[in-house]
């Protein structure tokens, strides 16, 4: 029964900490996240990175409101900095192309400053001939090696989140006025335009000297709208059911059922490849055995309202 309760933990220090958000609470739930003073002991910087994507960066880009776009990071960063503090996580590594490279996190001391700019003296012009220019954003480019205008095509979407994270810890006092938060934003977004296709954000949509035009969404994002709008019925389901897990939900989605309804529908080959698909998934997330306990009662859980729904009687999951 303990077990069960354990996320009532995580929403009841979200509360109090005042950074609540369903989906924030959602995602760390989904990472083993129950008793936040000791799980995010454990919490790893690969966690940290899905969340700032998922909980941040994708959540951004469909926020108009500037105000909820300073809520969000502000919650964000709050999180982040007791994840630190419980874990000893330092941020002083950046992942480019799959490879970890040690960089100076916070690092502005003038001499510092000095030099990336000399040796990122080509990215540099680049930068301020497309107007998102700025000391730190190429001292943290040359700290990852990216020097010349050509070098930004190796950048991914894990390293461009960092590259956003590192510029926003970098000028954490000056963020505190949302004036300052706003001219970063369209800085970044300047900044996004000049990367990979698939980095570029929604708001980065119309090309200098266009007219205006929006950008087409790509798969990518019209999943994630999907995700979103078409489950709303599903994920309440799932809520009240005490079955909410983000895996099985995307994995549900992924199959267009979007409705408890539909679980009449599903037969014992798709259940079962569902099933085995969010394991897989969570069960590389979770190292913790109570966490992948709390997983499995839940699968199990689900089985019996799908078993329910569709009347198929055969067991195929057993509690361990």
């Amino acid at each position: 029964m303990a077990e069960e309760a354990a996320p009532k933990d995580l929403k009841a220090w979200m509360r109090k900490e005042d950074i609540y958000d369903n989906d924030l609470f959602d995602i760390l739930s989904s990472q083993g996240i129950a008793q936040p003073e000791e799980d995010f002991k454990t919490y790893t910087q690969g966690q940290w990175d899905e969340l700032w994507r998922k909980g941040c960066v994708e959540r951004a880009k469909e926020l108009k409101d500037q105000k909820a776009k300073v809520r969000l990071e502000k919650k964000v960063t709050k999180i982040e900095k007791f994840w630190r503090k419980q874990s000893g996580v330092k941020s002083t590594s950046i992942k480019k192309g799959g490879k970890k490279k040690e960089a100076s996190a916070v690092n502005n001391s003038a001499s510092a400053k000095n030099e990336a700019l000399a040796s990122g003296n080509e990215i540099k012009k680049y930068l301020k001939k497309e107007g998102c220019f700025s000391p730190d954003l190429v001292e943290v480019l040359v700290g990852v090696g990216i020097t010349k205008p050509d070098d930004l095509t190796t950048i991914t979407k894990s390293s461009y989140d960092e590259i956003y994270r590192q510029i926003r810890v970098r000028r954490a006092q000056d963020l505190k006025d949302s004036a300052a938060r706003v001219r970063m934003e369209k800085m970044m977004e300047k900044f996004a335009k000049l990367c990979p296709k698939e980095i570029r954000t929604k708001s980065a949509g119309s090309k200098k000297g266009g007219k205006g035009k929006k950008k087409k969404d790509t798969p990518k994002d019209k999943e994630i709208q999907k995700m979103q709008s078409g489950g709303a019925k599903l994920k309440a389901w799932m809520r009240k059911n005490d079955v909410w897990e983000m895996a099985l939900y995307e994995e549900l989605m992924a199959n267009d059922i979007s409705e408890a309804e539909q679980l009449k529908d599903i037969g014992q080959d798709l259940f079962d490849n569902i099933v085995r698909k969010v394991r897989v998934d969570r069960f590389s997330q979770l190292k913790d055995q109570k966490a992948r306990n709390r997983a499995d009662k839940l699968l199990i859980k689900f089985e019996k309202e799908w078993r329910k729904a569709s009347g198929i009687k055969k067991t195929s999951l057993k509690n361990k």
